[in-house]
């Protein structure tokens, strides 16, 4: 049996939320893991059933799931329109907000199987540029990334001041 035979890929629906706030908490511990400078407001993601209900029903957001039954979920793709007001064009693109597999799933073709999903929702809306931003550090992501055809575009850069003595 094959992750194919053994795992759905399906738009999540609210029932699912609580299984997507603990893959959202479970992404956050990855990316605190990778890189000590990643913070994670834990205060946030224990507040996610609240927020997902919300992203759930914007009609700019769209989320799947791989389900594998018995409402057990092993990773998610969520996605959403980006207006960009920089003066670049297309002036809205797509983005990836956010994309988890369970470490056991990886390399199934779980999130190749979600991104045609997400791929197909773009393009209903007349998106022609995706776009996403992944960690320095988080090298599994980044090669998957790759590998689903996504290519080298921007780099960000950034400073983390010291608090002012007061």
């Amino acid at each position: 049996m094959t992750a194919d035979d053994k795992v759905e890929i399906r738009a999540a629906r609210e029932s699912d939320i609580p299984e997507l706030a603990r893959l959202i908490a479970a992404i956050g511990a990855y990316h605190e893991a990778i890189d000590d400078r990643v913070r994670v407001d834990w205060d946030e993601i224990r507040d996610a059933p609240n927020w997902l209900r919300l992203i759930l029903n914007r009609d700019h957001h769209a989320l799947w799931v791989a389900d594998r039954g018995q409402g057990r979920l092993v990773g998610y793709l969520w996605v959403r329109l980006h207006r960009q007001r920089q003066g670049f064009r297309p002036k809205v693109v797509g983005y990836i907000s956010n994309a988890f597999i369970e470490e056991a799933w990886r390399g199934a073709g779980l999130m190749k199987r979600m991104i045609e999903r997400g791929f197909d929702w773009f393009r209903s809306k007349d998106i022609t540029v995706v776009t996403l931003s992944v960690l320095h550090r988080n090298w599994i992501g980044s090669s998957a990334w790759y590998k689903l055809g996504f290519e080298d575009w921007n780099e960000e850069r950034r400073i983390v001041f010291k608090p002012l003595s007061r």
